[in-house]
Protein backbone atom coordinates (compact mmCIF):
# COMPACT_ATOMS: atom_id res chain seq x y z
CA UNK A 1 0.00 0.00 0.00
CA UNK A 2 2.82 2.37 0.86
CA UNK A 3 4.55 1.74 -2.44
CA UNK A 4 1.41 2.62 -4.38
CA UNK A 5 1.10 5.96 -2.53
CA UNK A 6 4.76 6.71 -3.15
CA UNK A 7 4.39 5.89 -6.84
CA UNK A 8 1.34 8.17 -7.19
CA UNK A 9 3.23 11.06 -5.59
CA UNK A 10 6.28 10.47 -7.76
CA UNK A 11 4.20 10.41 -10.95
CA UNK A 12 2.29 13.57 -9.96
CA UNK A 13 5.51 15.34 -8.96
CA UNK A 14 7.17 14.52 -12.28
CA UNK A 15 4.15 15.43 -14.41
CA UNK A 16 4.14 19.12 -13.48
CA UNK A 17 7.70 19.96 -14.66
CA UNK A 18 7.25 17.86 -17.79
CA UNK A 19 4.00 19.68 -18.66
CA UNK A 20 5.72 23.03 -18.12
CA UNK A 21 8.57 22.15 -20.49
CA UNK A 22 6.25 20.76 -23.16
CA UNK A 23 3.96 23.80 -22.96
CA UNK A 24 6.76 26.35 -23.23
CA UNK A 25 7.45 28.02 -26.56
CA UNK A 26 11.01 28.12 -27.91
CA UNK A 27 12.97 31.25 -27.07
CA UNK A 28 13.20 33.88 -29.78
CA UNK A 29 16.45 35.76 -30.31
CA UNK A 30 16.11 39.50 -30.75
CA UNK A 31 18.29 41.22 -33.34
CA UNK A 32 20.54 43.97 -31.96
CA UNK A 33 20.03 47.64 -32.75
CA UNK A 34 22.77 50.17 -33.53
CA UNK A 35 24.34 51.27 -30.26
CA UNK A 36 23.64 48.02 -28.40
CA UNK A 37 26.68 46.66 -26.57
CA UNK A 38 28.73 43.85 -28.13
CA UNK A 39 31.82 41.96 -26.95
CA UNK A 40 33.93 40.82 -29.94
CA UNK A 41 35.76 43.49 -31.98
CA UNK A 42 34.86 43.36 -35.71
CA UNK A 43 32.21 40.67 -35.20
CA UNK A 44 29.28 40.88 -37.62
CA UNK A 45 25.56 40.25 -37.33
CA UNK A 46 22.37 41.29 -39.08
CA UNK A 47 19.71 43.66 -37.80
CA UNK A 48 15.98 42.95 -37.98
CA UNK A 49 15.91 44.16 -41.62
CA UNK A 50 18.83 41.95 -42.69
CA UNK A 51 21.43 44.76 -42.89
CA UNK A 52 24.96 43.85 -41.77
CA UNK A 53 26.28 45.50 -38.61
CA UNK A 54 29.79 45.40 -37.14
CA UNK A 55 31.03 45.45 -33.57
CA UNK A 56 33.25 48.54 -33.35
CA UNK A 57 34.43 50.86 -30.57
CA UNK A 58 32.55 54.11 -30.08
CA UNK A 59 34.32 57.22 -31.35
CA UNK A 60 33.71 59.21 -28.17
CA UNK A 61 33.38 58.50 -24.48
CA UNK A 62 34.66 55.22 -23.10
CA UNK A 63 35.34 53.67 -26.55
CA UNK A 64 33.20 50.69 -25.58
CA UNK A 65 32.19 48.17 -28.25
CA UNK A 66 28.76 48.69 -29.83
CA UNK A 67 26.91 47.48 -32.92
CA UNK A 68 27.28 49.93 -35.82
CA UNK A 69 26.65 50.12 -39.57
CA UNK A 70 29.50 50.84 -41.94
CA UNK A 71 32.10 48.10 -41.60
CA UNK A 72 35.17 47.60 -39.43
CA UNK A 73 36.49 50.80 -37.89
Amino acid sequence: MRAARYLKRAVAGAAIPIAFVLGSAPAQAQAPSPGDACTVLHATTQDADGKTMWCNPTMTGSHSLVWQYGGPG
